[in-house]
């Protein structure tokens, strides 16, 4: 949903189709996560792009720009939201193969239902081939990072002519709370280039 700062600015009188609103989401997120950064230097979310960004992101999706700004605020607060909860998380190691996958799974689908910018189907595929490959190996990364591994593999394998570039790496980490040293140990350690 879009924040109520934004549904305000339409006369109370006026019909306006949220449809047409829903249906810029992940064109926005899409398109966002592939050409912006949304962390700092210190990697940590940002609250807001600048004014230019949004502007250049507007024009990129032939959107209007407040649209645009309250779709991409609307999904950092959420992002932001999730983060504290993982940071704040204490998880357990689940022992059995099924546990691990249906675990991580589940997570793989709370990003995916923040961030829709990869194959959810293909991602669940590729969890499962992934954690033959770190249950042959005796290696288990923290889930968090194995969500971003397999985020990235999907990413790249998809063929999706909408979007020429694949997600920034940094968006990638950010996005699943996760280190650059353990998503790049974790890719060279399987030698995912």
């Amino acid at each position: 949903m879009i924040k109520a700062s934004v549904r305000n600015r339409f006369k109370p009188n006026e019909h306006f189709d949220f449809k047409y609103l829903k249906s810029f989401f992940k064109p926005v997120i899409n398109t966002l996560l592939r050409n912006f950064s949304i962390c700092n230097s210190k990697n940590r979310i940002v609250g807001t792009l600048d004014k230019s960004e949004y502007i250049e992101l507007s024009k990129m999706i032939s959107a209007p720009s407040f649209i645009v700004k309250g779709i991409v605020e609307k999904f950092l607060k959420n992002l932001i939201y999730f983060e504290k909860f993982l940071r704040s998380g204490k998880f357990k190691s689940r022992h059995s193969s099924e546990e691990r996958y249906r675990y991580i799974r589940i997570y793989l689908h709370k990003i995916y239902r923040i961030a829709p910018v990869f194959d959810y189907t293909r991602a669940k595929q590729n969890l499962k081939i992934l954690h033959e490959h770190l249950d042959s190996r005796q290696f288990w990364p923290q889930f968090t990072t194995q969500i971003a591994v397999v985020i990235y593999v999907t990413d790249k394998i998809e063929k999706d002519n909408n979007y020429s570039k694949n997600l920034m790496q940094k968006n990638l980490r950010v996005l699943c709370s996760c280190s650059a040293y353990a998503f790049h140990r974790t890719r060279n350690f399987l030698h995912i280039s």
